[in-house]
């Protein structure tokens, strides 16, 4: 594999891409503070400010990632990676912890080429599940549709109008598709089940119209594509799926507040998503849909009913407190910790002030010419 790696990159591009990757899990860490810091202090805020701020972390992550490749890049020294940690100033178990951590990353560093071609073939493999749903999407505006019908058509563009949307949007029905969607971002198509029109009453036709085009009025797949691109490169950065999940939650929080600021109706919309909620299993790849991500409906219905939004789970706040600890410990043992280094060096005694130190100065100046004095002819 390292053989096979080193025909395709250079050895120091290999090893920069590996310390990259390798920076990305801390980096992970602090973007999942900062992430869950956001989640707490915004309980009461709109879900277009938390929206907002989650894709702010995530552009944010990727300034750092990109950042820090660049620096690799640039590093000629070609070392390793290692914890600048004093495994005799902690415990025992520090000391062990610190050993096999550094063990573990100089191991890694001198198989970089393994571990960037296992890197470069699941990314592959990503990205050709990518593709296969960008193709199945397609395939979805084209297959066994039909318009559906100039009513609608008509009700379509006036909504459109009313959220401002200028670009053309089709409503097309799908034999295929069990729930509505949103495919496409230049030419956009909302894709409605078949018969779903006739079924449901048209106040909630109307909203789930409306859901769908709040996603293309906001430019929602601008964020998807970046978070797309970022699950597929960081798939194993738990704190990078983590934010992905909750930016597309907030997102669909977003959509329904702007569905109940049309409608005024909470119950017929309410009455929408828990229809649709048992064909989700069906949806295709990368689709934004009425539904949204998976396992959060009872929290858009509690939010839509009491106006809460959505806090940290025990298991988050467990998690998060446990990367805090840790944190302070690796950051408590580490003589290279600036703040710790301070308090370590030895302040200077400075006997007197500055006025009695210049008239010291100046007596020992008048003492010295008394000498040469006595010892002259």
């Amino acid at each position: 594999m390292q053989q096979f790696v080193q025909h395709i990159l250079p050895q120091s591009i290999a090893q920069a891409l590996c310390r990259t990757l390798i920076h990305s899990l801390w980096e992970g860490l602090l973007l999942a503070i900062l992430t869950g810091l956001v989640i707490l202090l915004t309980r009461k805020s709109k879900a277009a400010l938390r929206y907002q701020l989650l894709t702010a972390v995530l552009l944010l992550h990727t300034a750092v990632v990109s950042l820090t490749l660049v620096l690799e890049l640039n590093n000629n020294s070609g070392k390793g990676l290692e914890l600048g940690l004093n495994p005799n100033d902690g415990p025992d178990f520090i000391a062990v912890l610190v050993a096999r951590f550094n063990d573990l990353l100089k191991r890694t560093h001198e198989h970089a080429g393994v571990v960037t071609g296992i890197w470069l073939l699941l990314v592959g493999l990503q990205n050709a599940r990518l593709f296969f749903g960008l193709y199945t999407q397609e395939r979805l505006k084209r297959v066994r549709v039909k318009p559906a019908g100039r009513h609608w058509q008509e009700k379509t563009d006036r909504l459109c109008r009313a959220l401002g949307i200028r670009q053309a949007v089709s409503l097309l029905e799908s034999a295929i598709i069990k729930v509505p969607l949103v495919i496409g971002y230049l030419k956009s198509v909302v894709l409605v089940p078949v018969g779903l029109i006739n079924s449901l009453e048209p106040e909630q036709v109307e909203a789930i119209l409306l859901h769908e085009l709040a996603h293309i009025h906001r430019k929602d797949y601008i964020v998807n594509i970046l978070q797309t691109v970022l699950e597929t490169l960081f798939f194993f950065n738990p704190a990078v799926l983590w934010l992905s999940w909750l930016i597309r939650t907030e997102r669909e929080n977003c959509c329904d507040d702007v569905v109940i600021a049309h409608t005024h109706n909470e119950v017929g919309y309410m009455r929408a998503l828990v229809r649709f909620e048992e064909y989700r299993n069906n949806l295709p790849l990368h689709a934004i849909a009425l539904t949204g991500t998976r396992g959060n409906m009872l929290d858009r219905l509690e939010r839509i009913l009491a106006g809460k939004n959505r806090s940290l789970g025990k298991l988050e706040l467990t998690v998060l407190g446990f990367i805090l600890i840790l944190s302070i410990v690796f950051i408590a043992a580490s003589p290279r910790n600036t703040v710790r280094s301070l308090l370590k060096t030895p302040v200077p005694v400075v006997s007197g002030s500055n006025s009695n130190s210049l008239e010291a100065k100046k007596k020992a100046e008048a003492a010295e010419r008394t000498r040469h004095r006595q010892a002259g002819p």
